[in-house]
Order: structure tokens, then C-alpha cells, then sequence
């Protein structure tokens, strides 16, 4: 009898494997290509903020406000306004979305 449960209990698992390893039990982070689109015109953006800003090429170890710090010393800007400011100019791209090599606009703040 406990061989056959062993016998049992190594299969369930092996299938878990199988399953694990072809299907993959986390969700999907990316939604389906196949997803429909709507009718209706996408709208403009509510309103991109009058912000002056740099573009800068993102390097490793770099953060937005790390980033804002080095352009222009000690901000006197609220971590909210930045992250706002940042996501309006770069089409709604939030901070810990930015890629290593690539070019966003950063806000400037006098």
C-alpha cells in the first residue's frame, strides 16, 4: 500500500512539473496580443505639464530622482510632482519602467 501511495505522489508530481513547465502557473504580465481593440478614438492626453525638461540617456544604477538630483541639486519638489511630471511627459511611462540605454525627457525644475 505505501507503494503504490509513493508511486502516486511521484507521479502528481512529475505532472505538476509537466504542467508548470509548459502551461506555467503564474498569470500573464503582459496582456494577449489577440485582446480587441476599441472603436472609439483613443483621446488625447489630459494635459502634459509645462515642465521644462532634459532628455537623458538612462545608465545603470540610475533613478528618476537620483537623476533629478544630479541636474539640478537639492529639489524643493514634492517625490509626487516629479513622479507626475515624469509620467506626463514620457506617456504615462512609470519610474520603475525606465530601461537601461534608453532616452526619456526628465524634468527640470528651476
Amino acid at each position: 500500500m505505501k507503494r503504490l501511495l509513493l508511486f502516486i505522489s511521484f507521479c502528481f508530481i512529475i505532472f505538476i512539473i509537466y504542467f508548470d513547465l509548459t502551461t506555467g502557473t503564474l498569470p500573464d504580465s503582459h496582456p494577449s496580443t489577440t485582446s480587441v481593440e476599441p472603436s472609439v478614438p483613443a483621446s488625447k492626453p489630459a494635459s502634459v505639464p509645462s515642465v521644462a525638461y532634459n532628455e537623458i540617456t538612462i545608465k545603470p544604477g540610475d533613478t528618476l530622482l537620483s537623476i533629478v538630483e544630479k541636474e539640478i541639486g537639492a529639489s524643493n519638489q514634492p517625490i509626487e510632482t516629479i513622479i507626475s511630471d515624469f509620467q506626463g511627459l514620457n506617456e504615462g511611462l512609470k519610474p520603475e519602467q525606465m530601461q537601461i540605454g534608453k532616452t526619456y525627457k526628465i524634468p527640470v525644475y528651476k
